[in-house]
Parts: structure tokens; sequence; C-alpha cells
């Protein structure tokens, strides 16, 4: 089966923080919004959603977006909005996140306008209003934004809310195409594969497919695939077009090649084996010391040979550790519980655990998150979140 790539999710990344967030203290950021200064309600907003400086915390981001909002700020206007469309940190309502994003549209950022476009495509309550959505990628697009003008191309592809144009559709992608968007090169290849406004091609179908799929898209592996397992415009390969297969499945997801690992505290000697340093260290583990509850926890966890009761110690260890501030001990027992080793598999858990981590100067703690919790709902984030929170303020 051939795939269109039809558009790329109104997800909440990491954003890129205002100056103002990224050059002030947050101490001193917090006292400039508490003020009313709307630019440092603004950037307190961006730093609460990327966790910099302060716990990560989209409930805080919304809150101190929505003041900045009420002030005109656009940035915090578009995240506001974005916020009531995944139901991340707000409960989500559509049209308090049309209400928003049109507002920041209105700034005229090409990347505000297409954010407003995709949640008219796909609305947060199932609505779809696609000429609306044309108007507003054709707005995107015509300042500049390639995936406006992929999605524009998408609705001319399949005649949703505009006239279905097949020409128009592939003007729109070979646009975006040549400056190597890969969203742009599937969906041009699709056009050739079918004959769709050209003429039928596999060969240059096969072109694009290949171009794409080595920047990793998925749709395009699996594209590829097809034209290898046929020997459509390519040489017949069944094993060539099984390994994209595979590749299309891991594409994007958490393998044994990318999945986050434990680390070790790269501050602390390494764990000696020897009998006697090993029972100095489960013994200072034992009164309570975190340094040696992670060191324990890290050499049973460790083993080559560590059985599930040892993992369960492991995890035990690590958590109690944890429990004092230890940076390292919450990243790893985060990784524990999204993994579901040596404690029971809990994905509210994992994050909550990961996001204190960040705070406690874990720098990769968002990437591990990103990693492990792409497939939570805006519950389960909004939870963990909630406990991370908590658990702050139960120890302040």
């Amino acid at each position: 089966m051939i795939h269109t790539a039809r558009y790329s999710l109104l997800i909440l990344c990491l954003a890129t923080a205002p100056a103002l967030a990224q050059q002030t203290p947050p101490d001193q950021l917090i006292a400039q919004a508490e003020a009313g200064d709307a630019t440092a309600q603004s950037a307190l907003a961006f730093a609460y959603h990327n966790g910099t400086d302060v716990v990560q915390n989209f409930s805080s981001a919304a809150e101190w977006a929505a003041r900045a909002a009420a002030g005109g700020d656009a940035n915090a206007q578009n995240l506001l909005g974005r916020y009531y469309h995944s139901g991340l940190g707000v409960e989500q309502n559509q049209a308090k996140a049309l209400r928003w994003l049109t507002a920041a549209a209105r700034g005229g950022n090409p990347g505000h306008i297409y954010d407003l476009g995709r949640a008219l495509e796909s609305g947060a309550d199932g609505s779809s209003d696609p000429a609306a959505a044309a108007q507003a990628y054709t707005r995107a697009s015509e300042a500049g934004d390639l995936e406006a003008t992929v999605s524009l191309g998408v609705l001319y592809q399949e005649g949703l809310g505009v006239a279905q144009d097949y020409a128009q559709a592939r003007a729109l992608y070979e646009q975006a195409a040549n400056q190597g968007h890969t969203r742009a090169q599937n969906n041009l290849g699709l056009l050739y594969v079918r004959g769709h406004g050209v003429p039928q091609d596999y060969e240059i179908a096969a072109r694009l497919f290949a171009a794409a799929a080595e920047q990793g898209s998925p749709d395009a592996m699996r594209n590829l695939g097809v034209l290898h397992e046929n020997g459509f415009g390519v040489p017949l390969d069944e094993a060539f077009a099984a390994e994209l297969y595979r590749r299309a499945a891991q594409a994007g997801g958490v393998t044994p090649q990318t999945a986050p690992v434990l680390q070790y505290d790269a501050r602390l000697m390494p764990v000696a084996v020897d009998d006697d340093s090993l029972a100095l260290i489960g013994q200072a583990a034992q009164a309570g010391d975190p340094v040696a509850q992670f060191q324990w926890g890290w050499h049973l966890i460790t083993a080559p040979d560590a059985t599930f009761v040892a993992q369960a110690e492991a995890g035990r260890l690590f958590e109690a550790a944890a429990q004092t501030g230890y940076g390292p001990a919450m990243r790893n027992l985060g990784i524990l519980y999204f993994e579901g080793r040596g404690v029971p598999q809990d994905f509210v858990l994992g994050r909550m655990w990961l996001t204190l981590a960040g705070s406690a100067g874990q720098t990769d703690a968002p990437a591990v998150i990103e990693a492990l919790g792409g497939n939570m709902t805006a519950d389960q984030i909004n939870d963990a979140q909630s406990r991370a929170l908590a658990h702050l303020q139960r120890k302040s």
C-alpha cells in the first residue's frame, strides 16, 4: 500500500525560548512576570514549557501564557492555542484553541498561521473546516512556510476545501521538494506512482521516495519498499523491500539501537567489584546514603546475570536515592518505570521522575522523555507533571 504523508502533527515539542528567558535568572523573571510585564510572562511560559531552570509543567506554562496572551503577545497566544488544541496543561477546547491561534496568526508569523490551519483542518473536537484551513495554509505558504505549502498540496490532491487539482498539488509539492522537504518528496512521488497530474513514472517516484527515506521518512520507506517488492521502476528485490519495511516500522519509535540507556554518575569513581568495596557500599546504602544507594543499585542492575530480584532491589535503591533529590537516580528510575524493569511499568511515574531529573541537572532528561513518552496521552502527561510538582512541594 502506498502511503500519503498528510501533515506534521500539531504537537508541543520543545520550543525556542525568548531571549529574556535565556538571559534572566528564574527568580527575577518570576518577579517581573508577577509585576505584569507581558514579555516576562511570555518568557516564563516558555521556561515552564521547556523546563528551562524550572520544573517542566505545561499547566504553569499555560497560566503564564494566558496572562501574556491577554496582553497581546503573539508567541504566548500561539502556545496557549496549541495547549487548548492538544489538551496539555488545560482542558482540551476547540473554541479556545481557535480563538488564541487566530489571535496569534494576526501577527503574520507564518508558523503561527500554519498552526491555525492545522487546528482548522483537524479540530480538537473532531471538527474539520478544510476550506478555512486552505486559506490559512495559503497565507502561510506565501509567507514561506514549507509545512503549509505541503499541507495545501494535500488539500488540492484530495479535493478537500478546494477543487481537486493535481497540477496545483504537484506545483506545491515541487516547491517544497526542491528544498529537501521529505513530506513533499514522498507525496510528489505518490503523484508519479498514480499518474495524477503527471505521466505515470515509477523511476521518478523511486528517486523521490529514496530521497525522503534517506532523511528518515517512514512513509517513503514503505513506499519505496512497495516498488522494490513489485519491481516497479526499480530492480525486484524482496529482501531489500523487507528491510525497508523493517526500517519504516522502527522509524520514529524506540528501538534497541536508539533507546535511552541507564547511565552512571560520571562524577563518581567506578564501582569496585572486590568484596570489601562492595561491602562498604552496601553498608552505606543501608544507612541511607543516596550516593551509595545509587552505586549499589547500579552494581545490581548492570550485572550480566542480573535476576528479577536483583533488578527489583536496584529499582528500590534508585527510588530511595531519587527521593533525596539525587538526579542520576531520578533519571535511571524514570527509564526503569518506562521499561517496567525492576518496577511495575508506569509511564506516568516514568515521566514524573524524568521531569524531576531535568530539574536536578540531568540535561538529557527532555530528550529521554521525548524518546520514551511519545505515545502518552495528554491526561497522562498532565498527571505526571502534577505529580512532579507535588513531589517538589512536599520536599520544600
